[in-house]
């Protein structure tokens, strides 16, 4: 039997993440797997990134990249591609502002796949979005879920990037789901999140979503203090709103934000004007 914890979509949400170390260390698991998506949307960058070390030399980790940290790379290679201060992208900036060198060289090192073998079980696929993307959301297309599901070596495929937990069985194999770490949307209660654990035996997983209590309150302290208010500040209120609800108020923001810049017919790219932002957020009485 091996137990193999699968921890997804943290986006700097270093308070969960320690949290979630004294769980794994109660469980003692014989393998971790990191789903992608380490950073963004929460301050203090460089908290999360030791406690990612933290785990890597104390349990054997297999990380997979994330689209966060495509978006950084990408923009580290162009520092000219318009990222600004503002809710857009700003919380980009502010995060690519505070990682150093080596992390930076730790995420280009990462796949956006990866086949793990362990012992005598079968091979698990792990990957952010699919094994084709880091963007891209299976977990309500089931022709895709049985495409992807058709294409595996063994009979998991472990998914992150919805935030939502579900498992799906096709064809006797098993697509899992995982929920995120740092911005739960599950309808956890306030300052609660999960990670997944995987029971393998043979060809059999059992799957369970073990819940990871937090300190929140002590976290949006430390986000109002921090410089991310100053670099995206209605994306970091939604980012609040999002803890204290664990809900995606962000996502709820960026698209009414984004109606009413189509109603003034905005033809300015992928980063909103603020005052979109500032728009969204009223009526949605988030600030």
């Amino acid at each position: 039997m091996s137990k193999i914890i699968v921890i997804s979509d943290i986006h700097s949400n270093y308070a969960a993440l320690e949290s979630a170390y004294h769980t794994v260390v109660k469980i003692n698991p014989d393998c971790i797997i990191f789903l992608g998506d380490y950073v963004t949307d929460f301050p203090y960058t460089q908290r999360t990134m030791r406690l990612i070390y933290k785990f890597r030399s104390a349990y054997d980790c297999r990380f997979i990249r994330g689209n966060r940290e495509d978006s950084i790379l990408c923009h580290h290679k162009n520092r000219n591609d318009g990222w600004c201060c503002g809710s857009s992208v700003g919380s980009f900036l502010y995060t690519y502002e505070n990682l150093t060198a080596a992390d930076l060289d730790f995420f280009a090192g990462l796949p956006h796949c990866l086949e793990i073998k362990l012992d005598d079980l079968p091979v698990i696929t792990a990957c952010h979005g699919t094994p084709n993307s880091t963007t891209e959301n299976i977990l309500t297309d089931s022709f895709a879920q049985i495409k992807y599901a058709d294409k595996l070596k063994g009979n998991i495929l472990i998914c992150g990037h919805t935030h939502h937990k579900k498992i799906v069985c096709v064809n006797g194999r098993k697509i899992i789901f995982c929920p995120s770490l740092g911005v739960p949307q599950d309808g956890e209660e306030y300052g609660h999140t999960a990670i997944t654990l995987l029971t393998c035996t043979g060809n059999n997983a059992e799957v369970e979503y073990i819940d990871i209590k937090y300190d929140a309150d002590s976290l949006i302290d430390d986000y109002r203090k921090s410089d991310l208010i100053k670099y995206a500040p209605i994306f970091s209120e939604c980012m609040i709103k999002n803890i204290q609800l664990n809900n995606d108020i962000t996502y709820q923001c960026v698209v009414l934000a984004w109606k009413y810049a189509e109603r003034d017919n905005f033809h300015g790219g992928e980063i909103l004007p603020e005052k979109y932002w500032e728009k969204a957020a009223k009526e949605l009485k988030i600030v």
